[in-house]
């Protein structure tokens, strides 16, 4: 069961890299960020995290791997950012918002608002911070390398 929801995260991610016109060449690393963040994702909350710690670290893996393959690739990074996090959107919960709000249930309906929000703030700040230390890391070693090589 779990090896059809990989292929169907795959097929998902990669989708929208066509929506997105990602080019051809790239599908596969764009449907392969998305399975990986996924994976973290189910593998968090298989382990008895909750769904905010699992987005969370899901969307750690899609900016350390985005930024990766940025670099790998010669790509900007937000090719695999933008189908890669599609796997995580809390599409369900915010349904579940609506729903209660249009049933009456004003109490869950704002809960369940809430926990959206949450996921939603968890991923961004996960891409986030993800995207900001390796950035700044690959240019402190760079920074680094550069006075080593003067002081030569």
């Amino acid at each position: 069961m779990v090896g059809l929801k990989i292929a169907a995260v795959f097929i998902m991610s990669a989708s929208i890299g066509v929506l997105y016109r990602v080019p051809r060449r790239l599908l596969f690393y764009v449907g392969m960020v998305g399975v990986l963040s996924w994976l973290v994702v189910y593998t968090t909350l298989q382990s008895g995290g909750n769904i905010i710690l699992a987005d969370f670290m899901g969307s750690i893996v899609i900016g350390i791997v985005s930024e990766l393959l940025a670099r790998m690739l010669k790509k900007p990074a937000a090719i695999f950012i933008i189908p890669g996090f599609i796997p995580l959107v809390p599409g369900g919960e915010a349904f579940s918002t609506i729903r209660f709000m249009v049933d009456g249930h004003y109490a869950e309906g704002v809960a369940m608002g809430m926990k959206t929000l949450m996921i939603g703030g968890a991923i961004a700040f996960g891409i986030f911070v993800s995207s900001t230390v390796y950035r700044l890391v690959i240019n402190y070693s760079v920074e680094n390398n550069t006075d080593n090589a003067e002081k030569s």
